[in-house]
């Protein structure tokens, strides 16, 4: 039985992610396909062998810097962005391939950070100083961008399901889907990637978390949104594997203890299309064996298809 791995990575940097070992660890990936996030490089500035024989379908984006999605695939393949002009486009935040040697379209994307309502924005500033002005505008951006990508995943799939096709959609999406995903969730209902109007927005795509009932009876001082239940859902394959467990976490705050203590986040997807999803025969985690080891905040997250 052939096995296709897939693979979804922020790497934080591809120079950083380089001196920390990022190529060491891509020649023992054993990878097909390798999604990444945060890339942050020019074409021009890329560091000479950086994906070894890999072919690169890349979207490095406008802002210097920051952003930048790729995937890497074992032949040059067709690639795709979005299918309409829109305020992101030029963000370096989503990109695609057509696989030719399976019936199979893949994207990857890295979702806006974003911030918090009105109604429970720190009037001090919060963890990172923004005014409680600042944080409505970046939560009003980053649900206009998962307006916007809902309308790209519904397009993506119409015509993967036209011609026969599956979909995967892999990244970093920013966003914490239940209780089970993140390691202190009652201290984060206000926070942003955990707010009531994002995990409505997955509920939408891949249908409620299994842990949602651990907040049952609990006051959301956040809005929620209101997001219309997608007629072609995909599927968590992480969690579909893992229905029980809290974890596998694939993000930890540099800081502190929280990579040690396994203290993290469970942000990075790979959401297939049901098809794909029931062939998907083991997911795990990709964890550096210690803090001192880690090549990026996130980890890579590995699914193997048949």
């Amino acid at each position: 039985m052939d096995v296709m791995r897939v693979v979804t990575f922020n790497i934080n940097g591809i120079r950083a992610a380089m001196r920390r070992g990022f190529r060491d660890w891509l020649d023992d990936s054993d990878a097909d396909v390798i999604a990444l996030q945060e890339v942050r490089c020019r074409v021009p500035d890329l560091p000479p062998d950086a994906f070894g024989a890999y072919n690169l379908a890349y979207d490095p984006g406008q802002l210097a810097g920051r952003n930048g999605v790729a995937i890497l695939t074992r032949q040059h393949v067709p690639s795709f962005t979005w299918t309409d002009d829109n305020p992101f486009a030029q963000e370096g935040r989503l990109i695609g391939v057509h696989l030719e040697d399976a019936p199979l379209d893949v994207i990857s994307v890295y979702v806006p950070k974003g911030g918090v309502p009105l109604e429970v924005a720190p009037e001090d500033g919060g963890r990172e100083g923004y005014t409680p002005a600042q944080q409505q505008a970046r939560y009003e951006r980053k649900a206009d961008f998962l307006r916007r990508f809902t309308a790209e995943i519904d397009a993506r799939q119409a015509d993967a399901e036209a011609h026969g096709r599956h979909l995967l959609v892999l990244g970093d999406f920013n966003i914490a889907h239940g209780p089970a995903d993140i390691t202190n969730w009652r201290s984060n209902l206000t926070h942003e990637g955990f707010l009531p109007g994002e995990r409505a927005w997955l509920d939408a795509q891949i249908g409620q978390a299994p842990s949602h009932h651990r907040l049952a009876g609990r006051t959301m001082l956040a809005p929620s949104l209101d997001w219309q239940p997608s007629s072609r859902p995909l599927v968590d394959v992480v969690r579909s594997q893992n229905k029980d467990g809290d974890g596998p976490y694939s993000w930890w705050s540099w800081m502190g203890q929280a990579f040690a203590k396994d203290v993290g986040w469970r942000i990075d997807y790979h959401l297939a299309s049901a098809g794909l999803a029931a062939t998907a025969r083991q997911s795990w985690v990709d964890r550096a064996a210690s803090a001192d080891r880690r090549i990026s905040d996130h980890a890579p997250v590995v699914v193997d298809y048949t």
